[in-house]
């Protein structure tokens, strides 16, 4: 039901806001050098919301926001939208010359999904568009 009610929020909002940030798009999200996930990054006033999806069938997705400040952002997952219980913070460092990288500064593991990666883990983002 949490779900439904946030895509409808998130359509009813859609005819008045759009992104315009200077990082919006589609990002690879890369590990040891072969594609893990997509991010998707949308931003509003440096207000960002990232969307983490893994191309794994049942996999939850994971929302993220943050507020950028210069080329960085902080992130930390929207508790109680999608099926995963974990907490986690990611701050993303955004670059206009090559890979962008996302370093996890937090993540705690939930009753019912664990983090696979550890605090301190590092991933580069492709922009694919």
């Amino acid at each position: 039901m949490k779900k439904i009610i946030a895509l409808f929020l998130l359509f009813s909002l859609a005819d008045t806001l759009y992104a315009a940030g200077p990082y919006d798009g589609i990002y690879s999200v890369v590990v040891s050098g072969f594609t893990s996930g997509y991010a998707t990054v949308h931003e509003v006033d440096n207000k960002m919301v990232v969307i983490i999806v893994d191309p794994v069938p049942n996999t939850p997705w994971e929302p993220m926001v943050g507020t950028r400040r210069g080329n960085s952002v902080s992130l930390t997952n929207v508790l109680g939208v999608s099926s995963s219980d974990i907490q986690l913070k990611i701050t993303v460092n955004f670059n206009d010359n090559g890979p962008s990288t996302a370093t996890i500064t937090s993540c705690v593991s939930g009753v019912s999904h664990a983090c696979i990666f550890p605090t301190g883990s590092k991933f580069n983002l492709e922009k694919l568009f």
